[in-house]
């Protein structure tokens, strides 16, 4: 209590040439942690677009039923994937699967599957099939971003300093 009177009474001998100094302290932090929410989810929103686009081209690979015929699908949808993140995610922190499904609705199913991952916390992929014509397909390529802000991430209650940045392309392979 005594330390709160010594505090104001320091405070009002001040008079007001300290009172910007004090508001900036107040309402500085949470002015630059709300810059740094926005950045944060700005740069974000980028790399799960790039994800986007990604996965939609690699998928394409395996829909028109180039993949199958290069002789290894799996690769060929890598390839394509990595080069296509390029140097903005890095292809070695990339998980990746394609599920083949004989109807919609187990499709529909798989979409709503969040990834595992194992004791050591790394994601774990359920499996490349690139199927043959005429079969349904969910590829899902899915991201471990990190925060560069950590302290975005625990208000964001992840734990982990990270979230899952996931891309599901859904469709039929053609007739090839």
């Amino acid at each position: 209590m005594r330390l709160f009177k010594r505090i104001r009474k320091r405070l009002t001998a001040l008079g007001n040439s300290g009172a910007a100094a004090i508001e900036f302290a107040i309402v500085g932090s949470a002015f630059m942690l709300m810059m740094l929410a926005s950045f944060e989810f700005g740069y974000m929103l980028f790399v799960q677009s790039v994800l986007d686009n990604a996965a939609r081209d690699a998928a394409r690979l395996v829909r028109t039923g180039q993949a199958q015929n290069s002789g290894n699908a799996q690769s060929t949808f890598s390839t394509l994937l990595c080069n296509d993140v390029g140097y903005l995610i890095g292809c070695g922190s990339l998980v990746y699967q394609a599920q083949v499904f004989n109807d919609w609705t187990s499709a529909q199913t798989a979409i709503n599957t969040p990834p595992t991952r194992d004791v050591n916390g790394n994601m774990v992929s359920a499996g490349f099939s690139a199927g043959t014509p005429g079969q349904i397909l969910v590829v899902t390529v899915t991201y471990n971003y990190p925060f560069f802000t950590p302290l975005v991430g625990n208000l964001l209650g992840s734990g982990t300093n990270s979230a899952f940045l996931m891309s599901t392309v859904v469709f039929q392979n053609e007739p090839y």
